[in-house]
């Protein structure tokens, strides 16, 4: 798939906005339930909006709980020792990992004798959990805690410091967020995952964003410290995708779960 042309975007943004990095995942994780809400057909979006109601944030709420519900930090991610391409089993802690807590999430949503609050939180689950599993760095080494603890400059940072981890939770997908998302169609897009469980599905999407993580573009293993100007160039239609693949796989799960 080509990546469509961000070069002149990119170079407008890294000249002209300065730098803030908390911003992306409320407006990343909105863009991507958008995008799967916007293609469901009519019947689905009758019943997610029963099910959502008025609730504007509900693809950012998982992250807004984390205080209160601190059992379910380690949901958001999983963690993959070096060297290691693909996830298994082993990689999940007991307290649960993102693997195991959106397969729980999708069973939770799929049974429609559950409570409707419990599908509610677990729809909102589901949503956000999908936004983070496309996200490159949530699949990092624990050794660094998925790149929080690789210290990088950005090349318009004014010298600041941060860390590998909030550039691709802030500068990139921001930048990829210029351009509406694109709708994937999934059985054409990535064929190889019709029909997959729900597990292998997600453990798919895992390697996927593993392999991503691994590449050359993404310095991760390298440990690149200095971001420059074609980091972002290279990395901006990265997220782009990760994000357009994420909304995509989501509207086709949803369909799929409600059977319509």
């Amino acid at each position: 798939m080509k990546f469509l042309n961000f070069k002149k975007i990119v170079l407008t943004l890294i000249i002209f906005t300065s730098f803030s990095a908390h911003a992306y995942w409320d407006k990343g994780h909105s863009a991507i339930c958008q995008l799967a809400i916007d293609n469901l057909s009519e019947e689905s979006k009758k019943e997610v909006n029963k099910i959502i109601g008025n609730d504007k944030k509900w693809c950012v709420w998982a992250d807004t709980i984390k205080r209160d519900r601190p059992q379910t930090r380690s949901w958001h991610y999983v963690n993959l020792p070096e060297g290691v391409s693909e996830y298994s089993h082993d990689h999940c802690p007991a307290k649960g990992c993102i693997v195991s807590a959106l397969i729980k999430q999708i069973e939770i949503f799929k049974n429609k004798d559950a409570s409707k609050r419990k599908r509610k939180e677990a729809l909102k689950f589901i949503g956000h959990f999908i936004g983070d599993v496309h996200n490159p760095l949530h699949i990092g080494y624990l050794s660094d805690l998925g790149g929080n603890r690789l210290e990088v400059e950005v090349w318009n940072g004014n010298g600041k410091k941060t860390n590998m981890h909030r550039v691709w939770d802030g500068w990139i997908p921001n930048y990829a967020l210029t351009k509406p998302l694109l709708f994937l169609d999934i059985e054409k897009a990535s064929p190889i995952e019709i029909g997959m469980s729900h597990e292998e599905r997600v453990i798919y999407w895992i390697n996927e964003n593993r392999e991503i993580l691994l590449s050359d573009a993404v310095g991760y293993v390298a440990r690149q410290s200095f971001l420059d100007q074609a980091y972002f160039e290279k990395n901006v239609p990265i997220a782009y995708y990760r994000m357009s693949f994420a909304g995509s796989r989501l509207a086709y799960l949803i369909e799929e779960l409600l059977g319509n």
